[in-house]
C-alpha cells in the first residue's frame, strides 16, 4: 500500500511544500515516566477538554475558515504554519465567538509553526509541554475546527515518536491515532495534565490505517522566544510546480531518455528561474533534473530529499538534461517565490 499524506488544512499544490535541513529529532526518554497511559478512563480527557478548549479558537483568511490556534501567552497565538503561509488578514473566532484581527509574528516552516499577535483578551490560556519526552501509548486530546465543527474535541492515542512518513512534511513528527480532518490544523494535541505538547500539521494513510501527526513542543522553548520576536525561517526551494518523475512511458511519449525528474514550471523570480532553467512555460519540453550534487534523482521524493540536505542560500549543482545535451548548472536555494 502506498502512504499517503495530507497537510490538514488545503490541498496545498506538493511543489509548494519546502526544501529544508533536518531538525534536531525527538527522542523517546530512556527511562519510563510516572504518567498514565492510554488506558486513562474518557472522563479523565473530558475534564481535560473542559478546561482547556476556551484557549483554542479558529483561523480564517480572507477565504474562509483555514485552521486552528490557540492563545499560550496572552496576546499571542500558536499554530501551524501552513495554516498562515498564504498571508493575511487573519481574523481570530474565539471560544466565546468573538472576532479578532491578528498579525504574523514569527514562523519556522521548516517544523510548521507559526505565532501570531493580537489585540484580544484570551478566554483562557493553554500552557505548553516543552521539557517532558511523549511516550508511546499516551492518551491524547485535540481540540481543533475539523468536520465543520467550532474547537470541539478528538481523543487518540500517540502510536510511534520521532518519525519521518514523508518528505513533503516536518521530519521528527509524532504519530497518532487521532481522527483528526481538514481544518484542524494548527490545533493543540494535549496529554493528561492539561499542557499542549505539540500542534496538528498532517493526516495520512499508513500500513497501519489512518493516522494523524504533530509537530512536538519538546525542547522548542526557544525557537518560540525567536518567533516572539519575529524570526523567520523558510525552507529551502528550486522554486518548481509540478515536478514529475520522467517514467519510461512519459519519456517515450517526449521522446527523451526515460530518468530524472521533470521540471514542470519554473516559476517566475525562484532559484531555478534565477539559475535559466526552462519549464513548461517556455512553449517546449521541460528541463530534465538528473542529479543534485552529482546524487542521481529519479522522482520528486528524491528531488525533494536532496535539496532538504541544504539551507536557504546554499548552492547547488543540477545535472540538467536539455534535449540532447546535459549540462551542469548552480543553482541558490531560495524561498518559495511570493513566500
Amino acid at each position: 500500500m502506498r502512504n499517503r499524506w495530507g497537510v490538514l488544512l488545503l490541498p496545498l499544490a506538493l511543489a509548494l511544500y519546502g526544501l529544508w535541513s533536518h531538525p534536531p529529532r525527538l527522542e523517546a526518554a530512556s527511562q519510563p515516566a510516572t504518567y498514565e497511559l492510554a488506558q486513562a478512563p474518557p472522563e479523565r480527557l473530558q475534564e481535560v477538554y473542559a478546561k482547556a478548549h476556551p484557549a483554542v479558537l479558529r483561523i480564517d483568511g480572507p477565504e474562509g475558515s483555514r485552521g486552528t490556534g490557540f492563545f499560550y501567552r496572552e496576546g499571542l497565538v500558536l499554530t501551524a504554519y501552513h495554516v498562515v503561509a498564504e498571508g493575511g488578514p487573519y481574523t481570530l473566532v474565539l471560544a466565546n465567538r468573538k472576532r479578532a484581527t491578528a498579525t504574523l509574528l514569527g514562523f519556522a516552516e521548516p517544523l510548521d509553526l507559526a505565532v501570531l499577535a493580537t489585540e484580544a483578551q484570551a478566554p483562557a490560556l493553554l500552557p505548553l509541554e516543552t521539557t517532558r519526552h511523549l511516550q508511546v501509548g499516551e492518551a491524547v486530546l485535540h481540540i481543533g475546527n475539523g468536520r465543520g465543527q467550532f474547537i470541539a474535541p478528538r481523543y487518540g492515542r500517540i502510536t510511534k515518536v520521532s518519525v519521518d512518513p514523508s518528505p513533503f512534511l516536518p521530519q521528527g513528527l509524532v504519530e497518532t491515532s487521532l481522527p483528526l480532518s481538514p481544518g484542524d490544523s494548527g490545533g493543540p494535541v494535549v496529554d493528561l495534565e492539561g499542557k499542549a505538547v505539540g500542534i496538528a500539521v498532517a493526516i495520512g494513510q499508513t500500513e497501519e490505517g489512518f493516522r494523524s501527526f504533530f509537530t512536538p513542543l519538546l525542547d522548542r522553548g526557544l525557537v518560540l522566544a525567536g518567533l516572539e520576536q519575529g524570526q523567520r525561517s523558510h525552507w529551502p526551494y528550486l522554486g518548481l510546480r509540478g515536478p514529475r518523475a520522467l517514467t519510461p512511458e512519459l519519456a517515450r511519449e517526449l521522446g527523451l531518455p526515460p530518468g530524472g525528474v521533470l521540471a514542470g514550471e519554473v516559476v517566475l523570480g525562484g532559484a531555478a528561474h534565477r539559475a535559466g532553467l526552462k519549464g513548461l512555460e517556455s512553449g517546449g519540453v521541460p528541463d530534465v533534473i538528473l542529479e543534485v550534487n552529482r546524487t542521481p534523482v529519479n522522482s520528486f521524493e528524491e528531488l525533494l530529499r536532496e535539496v532538504r540536505r541544504h539551507q536557504v542560500g546554499d548552492r547547488v549543482l543540477l545535472t540538467v538534461r536539455r534535449g540532447g545535451e546535459v549540462f551542469q548548472v548552480e543553482v541558490e536555494l531560495a524561498p518559495f517565490p511570493g513566500r
